[in-house]
């Protein structure tokens, strides 16, 4: 019976395939590992029914989100406060 071979690095989808990238994918294989993909077993995300804007407390509905696009931010503009009387 033949003696298995030691490894020094862990298994990895990229073993047995040629080249150099997938020599060099081996490589960051032992220091990346598996993608985090979080708890399986927690149960997906439930929106807001009525969301409200953190910062001035009024519906998300009323208002604008201007993209700005790669490289540029993006603003929230509140809508204009409800005159008092």
């Amino acid at each position: 019976m033949r003696k298995r071979k030691r490894r020094l690095w862990h298994e990895s989808p990229y073993d047995g395939r040629p080249g150099f990238y997938a020599a060099m994918q081996r490589f960051f294989y032992q220091f990346e590992g598996t993608s985090q993909l979080g708890d399986p077993n927690e149960p997906p995300y439930v929106p807001p029914v009525d969301p409200r804007c953190p910062v001035c407390g009024a519906q998300m509905a009323e208002h604008r989100i201007d993209r700005g696009g790669p490289g540029k931010a993006t603003h929230l503009n509140c809508p204009p406060p409800a005159p008092r009387a």
